[in-house]
Formats: C-alpha cells, structure tokens, sequence
C-alpha cells in the first residue's frame, strides 16, 4: 500500500507542470475504447494471438516447456537472478493498474502531460486486453512449475496459470513506451527487449513456463497496437492536443 501512494505522489508531483484542462478541452475516459476494442478484436489480432496459442500448444506438449524451464532452473538460476528477478516482477504487479488508471483520470478531466497521455494509453491498453488474458488463463487452463501437479499441458477449467499476468501487466507501458521515445531504433529496440523482462521474472522464480509467459507477452503487444495513438484516433475530435499530434506523427514517420 505505501508503494502505491508514493507512487502516486511521485506522479501527481511530475503532473502539475501539465497543461490543465478547461471544460471545453476534457477528453473523457473511454472515448475511444470502442475502436480499441474493434482494433484488439480484429483479423489481425486474432492472427498474431492464434499464433502465440499454437506455439505454446507446441511447447506445452513436445515436453520444450519443461526442458527449458530445467535448463534455466539447473543452469541460469541464481542468487544474482533471483536479485535480478525480484526487481523485474515489480513492474508486473497488480498495484500498477491503479496507478495508471489514476494516471489515466488525472489526464481526462485535470491536467494533461507527456506522463498523464503515457499512463492513460497503459490504462486503456490494459483495459482492453485484461479480458483477453483473464479468458485464456480460464478456458485454456495450466499448472505452474511449483504445482503438486507440474505440468504445462492445458487443463480447461480446471487451472488459471496459462498466460502470465505479471508478463502483460509489465510488457504493456515498455511497449508503449518503444512507440513513444524518440531515441530512434535502439531505443525503440530496448524497450520492447526491457518488456521482457517481468516475463523472464516469472521463469526464474518457477511461476510461469515459457509458453505461458509468450501468451501473456502476445496479449499486451495486441493491446498496446490496438490502443496507441494513430492519425484516424484524432481526425473524429479537435480535442487533442499539439503533444498528441506530434506524437501521431512521430509515430507514423517510424511505422513508414
């Protein structure tokens, strides 16, 4: 509880040089969720998470999930790791929902900043794609290594371990972050590679196989692709402001 407020102060604190937001200038919550919702939902969504489904079938089932996991445990696993480890899994822990959401209110109707817009598009990215992962942890079903019943093949109903929640809570702001930063490729590239990281936390402490932290990894790239801001998000209002059209631009300059 005292992460989360000093948390909050610290951002509210990084807030207040924002812009504050008149009446006529608000920009609700969920405006857009709609279309983020068609966008998580769509051809090439369903692609990208049919794929990740099958290669975790194909590493639940041909016995790699446990080789792997093994093979880190015996040969990677350590006390450095487990140091190392414990500072990744902070940043898929759950407190981290309420602090974007927080974030995500202060943006809407009180002041916006580069921090508010970024912590706002984390909320909304997960709001999104929190269903998604909260129907494959059920429907698909898994132990976890440390189970009395180790296994990674999927036990419909019966298990809620097959996608990691601590991988989606942590990759989603690094994946925004790399269509954010405007240190060019590298950066772009070590952002997506630090979205990794809570995954590979789950790995060493022996919570999650690897085909389960690729389910939850794929879930929040859906989610971040469908909620990041595009031209088309500000063409339907005059609301958005100078940082959020340079930022569109930023972005379409790097996607062509």
């Amino acid at each position: 509880m005292w992460i989360v407020i000093g948390l909050l102060c610290v951002c509210a604190w990084l807030i207040l040089p924002g812009r504050r937001r008149s009446r006529t200038d608000r920009a609700p919550l969920f405006v857009r969720t709609g279309r983020h919702w068609k966008r998580n939902y769509g051809r090439r969504a369903f692609l990208r998470l049919g794929a990740a489904t099958a290669a975790s079938g194909v590493l639940a089932y041909s016995g790699a999930d446990e080789a792997i996991e093994s093979w880190h445990r015996d040969r990677v696993r350590s006390s450095l790791s487990d140091r190392m480890a414990h500072l990744a899994k902070f940043g898929g822990e759950r407190f981290w929902f309420l602090a974007w959401a927080t974030l995500g209110v202060t943006d809407a109707w009180l002041r916006t900043s580069a921090l508010s817009r970024w912590g706002r598009q984390n909320f909304e990215a997960m709001v999104v794609g929190l269903p998604t992962l909260w129907t494959l942890q059920r429907t698909l079903g898994a132990n976890r290594p440390t189970s009395d019943d180790a296994s990674p093949r999927w036990r419909p109903m019966a298990a809620d371990n097959s996608a990691s929640g601590h991988t989606f809570i942590g990759a989603v702001p690094l994946l925004h972050l790399a269509h954010r930063v405007r240190g060019g490729a590298p950066a772009r590239w070590a952002a997506r590679a630090a979205s990794t990281l809570s995954g590979w936390s789950r790995l060493n402490d022996r919570k999650h196989y690897p085909g389960q932290i690729l389910l939850g990894w794929t879930i929040a790239w859906n989610a971040v692709e469908a909620t990041r801001v595009r031209t088309d998000d500000t063409d339907d209002t005059d609301r958005a402001s100078g940082d959020e059209k340079e930022m569109v631009h930023d972005s379409t300059r790097q996607d062509n």
